[in-house]
């Protein structure tokens, strides 16, 4: 069954129990106040008729005969008037006087209360008599000295009162037809409207779609961080809530975003600001799509992505936005940018020994076997020396290949490249990430032969020494240029500062900052004697403290 059929019959359902519900308990009402209004009327006219100063000198009279003569005319017109079904008088022997059936006058009342009456007690009740089950009310008649002469009983039978019970129960049910009909109707405009707002979906689909969508925001790579327009946050994955500058554990579901610490003002002015205000007074920009921009947080970049979320009438409601961490970008980019270097040199080193193996054939075939030993001796030294490049690091291919295509990379600029490899590099350690450590390498490798080659020295070097130790491994690059100048040593790690004037520069210590502290290490830059500067990273393979808050540091001399 539908949804929608569902809704309509459980709310047509409850109408009909709500209505007959109250209509059992008008029901009991409306007879409880029958039953209590005509006993009240009985009682009123009994108590007439007792008090009446006829009824009483009749019942004192000691003929038969006058005494129902003088009663009948008492009792005619207050019958008439009153609407009760019978009137009975008895003297005080409890012998009918007048009844409303002439063969019953004369006869004994019979009825245990009775005597009670005489004694002075009035009584309403229900009880079956002569002419049926009736509703009557019983009092006593009492002389001038106050003694009790006789009893009256005015009753009205039940069919009466049973007949005005049922005219205000089809009145009732007349309401109660209605009732169902507007309960009916009105479950058909809610079912569709709630059907509208659910978009025509199932529960057991809007169940599935939160499924898929809670294990969706799980797997993305990107942070999504979802605002209404009073700012609170009523989505976020764990890598928004790291990318905002909290640990990724932090619940931050139902917070709101402007009250918490460390999220810079841009990101809640892009998220929260625009939307607080009346359309009438927007800017131009607002509830307008932004795409990739760029913030800070916490020293790093964040590429941020907005798209306004607006109702069927177009208000808007609040944002969604993807937060992506440039900073993994830009190493992403480099890490292809590495591969791409070395297949370069792999492509070129085999086009130069394709060429090198027609010479030593070109030599073989001549007959120059002392030019051909030669020459291959030559190929053997120049194996020799990048040999252990690549095998020290068998570890790590990434930082292997990135050496060797740094090596070609520095003759080609004219650069001497030396390298000091040491250590098994065998340690596992849950801190260490080498994509990190080959970043941190190759940056300082591109900075140490720009600043050679941008330097006046004719013969520029560089020199790379990678250690492991027990306690820690050690990246060191060193270059004979010209150093660092003043203006540049306070904004040396800052993201976006660079002594080159095009764009895009300004990035690569600070990733090695950021990777050398995401790592836990640490960096001390040094002035080289005779010249230049010497970058040493520290990384250490054992940390007792492995939360992501821990921090290095950097120290310039």
């Amino acid at each position: 069954m539908r949804f929608q059929t569902k809704l309509m019959v459980f709310i047509s359902l409850l109408v009909l129990v709500v209505t007959g519900l109250l209509g059992l308990s008008f029901r009991y009402m409306i007879t409880s106040a029958l039953y209590d209004e005509i006993g009240e009327r009985a009682l009123t006219v009994a108590n007439t008729l007792a008090v009446d100063a006829q009824v009483r000198d009749a019942l004192e009279q000691t003929e038969t005969t006058q005494l129902r003569s003088r009663i009948n005319e008492v009792i005619k017109p207050v019958q008439a008037s009153s609407g009760a079904d019978f009137i009975t008088i008895a003297d005080r022997h409890l012998i009918r006087q007048w009844h409303v059936n002439p063969e019953r006058i004369g006869t004994p009342m019979i009825d245990p209360m009775n005597d009670k009456v005489l004694q002075g007690q009035s009584f309403i009740t229900e009880s079956t008599g002569s002419l049926g089950p009736s509703i009557r009310a019983k009092t006593a008649v009492y002389d001038t000295q106050g003694k009790a002469i006789g009893l009256v009983s005015v009753g009205f039978l039940m069919t009466d009162v049973q007949q005005n019970i049922r005219t205000y129960t089809y009145a009732w049910l007349w309401f109660m037809v209605g009732a169902l009909m507007i309960g009916i109707l009105g479950s058909l405009v809610i079912a569709q409207r709630v059907r509208r707002a659910l978009h025509g979906l199932e529960p057991v689909e809007i169940g599935r779609l939160y499924q898929e969508k809670q294990a969706i925001i799980e797997s993305i790579g990107e942070g999504i961080i979802a605002v209404n327009s009073n700012g609170q946050i009523t989505l976020a994955n764990p890598q928004a809530a790291r990318l905002i500058g909290l640990p990724a554990e932090t619940s931050i579901y139902g917070c709101d975003l402007r009250h918490l610490t460390g999220v810079p003002d841009v990101l809640v002015d892009m998220l929260v600001a625009d939307y607080t205000v009346e359309h009438s007074t927007m800017g131009p920009d607002q509830g307008q799509d932004i795409w990739n921009k760029e913030i800070e947080v916490q020293q790093r970049i964040v590429v941020v992505s907005r798209v306004p979320i607006q109702d069927r009438s177009g208000r808007i409601m609040g944002t969604v936005a993807s937060l992506r961490d440039k900073t993994e970008l830009l190493h992403m980019t480099q890490q292809l940018t590495e591969v791409k270097d070395y297949a370069e040199v792999l492509r070129s080193q085999t086009h130069e020994y394709a060429n090198r193996l027609y010479l030593i054939s070109g030599l073989i075939q001549l007959e120059c076997y002392d030019e051909a030993v030669d020459f291959i001796t030559q190929e053997s030294e120049e194996y020799r020396v990048h040999r252990p490049i690549g095998t020290a690091l068998l570890t790590d291919s990434i930082i292997a290949s990135l050496l060797i295509g740094k090596k070609k990379q520095a003759l080609e600029k004219g650069v001497l490249l030396h390298f000091d490899i040491k250590g098994a590099f065998s340690t596992q350690s849950p801190t260490l990430e080498w994509s990190f450590l080959a970043s941190i390498a190759g940056n300082l490798l591109d900075n140490a032969m720009e600043a050679v080659a941008m330097s006046s020295i004719s013969d520029g070097q560089v020199w790379f020494r990678l250690e492991e130790t027990t306690e820690a491994i050690i990246v060191e690059v060193a270059d004979n240029g010209s150093g660092i100048s003043d203006d540049i040593q306070e904004k040396l790690f800052v993201r976006g500062a660079s002594t080159k004037a095009d764009a895009g520069h300004g990035y690569g210590l600070a990733l090695v900052l950021e990777y050398t502290e995401r790592m836990g290490g640490s960096i001390e830059v040094h002035e080289r004697p005779g010249g230049g500067s010497i970058f040493e990273v520290y990384i250490p393979l054992h940390r007792t403290d492995m939360s992501n808050d821990a921090k290095g540091g950097y120290a310039h001399e």
